[in-house]
């Protein structure tokens, strides 16, 4: 009986020892796992932690003035002296010819100044009649040397296509010729303006000068006209 009771207690401390043992085991793999948590929490604390902060480097982009863009409109001209007496104009034998549709390359045109308009020229501006003059050998050439009005007075005009231009006189070069005494004299738009609404002529006007309506070499020069110079004929 005895002997029982001794038996049982040693099974009982084996028992013991054995699901000691037991114990332990599990408790080191719990050590384990526990470690592998805080391996990965570690890891993730790393992963998500902020980035650090990078300065920016200074710019390196140059400033740059900026551009003032020239006015297109041009300067005024220089005030003139009224009636300054000047040469006439050179005299061609064929001004340029009259195209049918109205366009005017460069060149030198004769046309006279037409009266009203429909409608009419805006205030400082007039009407040109252009047509194709020939003089001298040109006119005879020309015309033909059998018919003699063609070209009287040593000069003739094709009126065959005619073009009508609105011309603003502004800054051209403008002369005007004193029909007594067949000379030139330069004068402003405005005052050329005046004389064909029929005002009479400023001061320094030559003596008894009055407005004849001869015609002038208009001068074409890039789509504008640049010069207009009266023509004294007989």
């Amino acid at each position: 009986m005895n002997r029982f009771l001794v038996r049982a207690s040693l099974f009982g401390v084996l028992a013991l020892s054995a699901g000691a043992c037991s114990s332990s085991s599990s408790s080191s793999g719990a050590a384990t796992t526990t470690l592998a948590i805080a391996t990965t929490t570690t890891i993730g604390a790393t992963t998500t932690a902020p980035p650090a902060t990078v300065q920016a480097a200074p710019s390196t982009t140059t400033k740059v003035a900026p551009t003032t863009v020239a006015p297109t409109t041009l300067k005024p001209a220089k005030p003139i002296v009224e009636y300054l007496a000047v040469a006439g104009p050179d005299l061609p034998g064929t001004t340029k010819a009259i195209n049918a549709d109205d366009t005017h390359p460069d060149g030198v045109y004769y046309g006279t100044i037409g009266v009203g308009g429909d409608p009419a020229p805006a205030a400082g501006s007039v009407v040109f009649e252009l047509v194709q003059l020939f003089t001298g050998a040109d006119c005879i050439a020309h015309f033909g040397s059998t018919d003699e009005e063609a070209c009287a007075n040593d000069y003739g005009v094709e009126v065959d296509p005619t073009s009508f231009v609105v011309v603003p006189l502004a800054s051209q070069y403008i002369t005007v010729v004193d029909g007594l005494t067949q000379t030139s004299h330069q004068v402003s738009g405005a005052e050329l303006y005046r004389l064909v609404q029929g005002q009479a002529p400023a001061v320094g006007a030559p003596s008894g000068f009055e407005y004849s309506g001869f015609g002038f070499f208009v001068t074409y020069k890039g789509g504008t006209v640049t010069r207009l110079e009266q023509w004294w004929t007989p």
